[in-house]
């Protein structure tokens, strides 16, 4: 297998992308849109091709953190995975780093300084991420911490995202209300994924694997997704220039099928309903960002 073809069967695996793409595709037009109807664009059509790849350079950088932080543990419960069964070493993990954050500052230079200055800000706080902040033997057993610090980098991009749209500064952009709540309802809907991933019927608990719904039950580990999901659904209502009956009816109805999830796999303790409870939370955040940009569309 020449190091091509093992680089598109590692992102098969690990970056799989119809999923991600479209993940990425929304998340960039609910920008637009949320971004468009606050302030005049800068951005022209064109720029939101370069936009699309860096964002796309952005998250497969911290997919390849992830298989390197991880590595250790994947060696010993994950040894299918493409790098403990030697699809590809560390040093192909480096240099794919490397490539994305050189593919990162290129494309958010293209819209000058603000823009440029935003990206930094987002990847070096990623580069703490990766070394764990330096403290990783405090951080890693409290798993909920550990999430928290790490998605939000999430915000850190959209402001990035929100620079390259406008060529505001991040502190102007931070000081504009609606980039704000939807930056921050990035971070939680990112939280959401994170905490519904992780969450598991007691027949699909590991051993020293911890999950939320091993440290904190089936019941705890809902109240987490559910929190995050009712704290984004106030910011979204909190954006200007949507359309509020669609918000309000789409995100709500949202909540309302992720409670009835919730509840079926809170009292019905079998791996089907772990595996719904799990599919909502993931396919959540693209259901969100496909409401958003249809109450704009109709604003």
């Amino acid at each position: 297998m020449t190091k091509q073809q093992a680089w598109w069967q590692f992102t098969k695996e690990r970056f799989e992308p119809a999923s991600h793409l479209t993940m990425i595709l929304v998340f960039i037009i609910a920008h637009i849109l949320v971004a468009k109807a606050t302030v005049p664009l800068v951005a022209s059509s064109m720029n939101y091709l370069v936009l699309l790849i860096g964002v796309i350079a952005f998250y497969f950088k911290l997919r390849l953190y992830d298989e390197v932080k991880d590595y250790e543990l994947d060696v010993v419960i994950n040894k299918t995975r493409p790098l403990p069964r030697g699809l590809l070493n560390h040093k192909d993990m480096y240099r794919g780093m490397a490539i994305c954050i050189a593919i990162e500052l290129v494309c958010f230079s293209l819209m000058g300084l603000e823009s440029f200055i935003s990206i930094v800000i987002a990847i070096l706080y990623s580069l703490l991420m990766y070394k764990e902040f330096f403290i990783a033997e405090k951080i890693r057993p409290y798993l909920t911490t550990y999430a928290l610090i790490h998605t939000i980098v999430t915000t850190l991009l959209s402001f990035a995202i929100f620079s390259f749209l406008t060529k505001l500064t991040i502190i102007q952009i931070i000081m504009t209300p609606s980039f704000l709540s939807f930056a921050m309802a990035n971070w939680l809907l990112f939280n959401i994924f994170e905490f519904g991933r992780k969450t598991f019927a007691s027949s699909e608990e590991r051993q020293s694997v911890d999950t939320y719904s091993s440290l904190f039950g089936r019941t705890g580990a809902v109240v987490l997704v559910a929190s995050q999901a009712v704290i984004t659904y106030y910011l979204a209502t909190t954006l200007t220039g949507s359309n509020t009956t669609i918000l309000f009816w789409g995100l709500g109805s949202l909540l309302v099928l992720l409670a009835v999830l919730s509840l079926h796999y809170i009292f019905a303790d079998s791996s089907k309903t772990a595996k719904r409870f799990r599919l909502f939370s993931s396919v959540y955040i693209i259901v969100f960002y496909l409401i958003l940009i249809f109450s704009y569309l109709k604003a």
